[in-house]
């Protein structure tokens, strides 16, 4: 089940970056996913607790604001 998702957009590039954390029986997965003209996923981490996974995505996210990518707004 997914407990966090985050999208990001670039000035430049078409493509967009998805951040994703998701909960299962093994852990909390997190993932990069691209989607231009297929999407493309990257696996970030597998991690024993909540906080350390969404620590992560929130470490990507920072990394991809240093790359000129911003938040987009969820859909209402």
């Amino acid at each position: 089940m997914r407990i966090f998702r985050a999208e990001y957009a670039h000035p430049t590039q078409a493509s967009r970056v998805g951040l994703s954390v998701f909960e299962s029986p093994q852990g909390f997965l997190v993932t990069e996913d691209r989607s231009g003209t297929s999407t493309v996923y990257a696996t970030l981490g597998l991690f024993d607790a909540r906080d350390e996974a969404l620590a992560r995505a929130r470490r990507r996210a920072e990394e991809l604001e240093r790359q000129r990518y911003h938040p987009v707004a969820a859909a209402a």
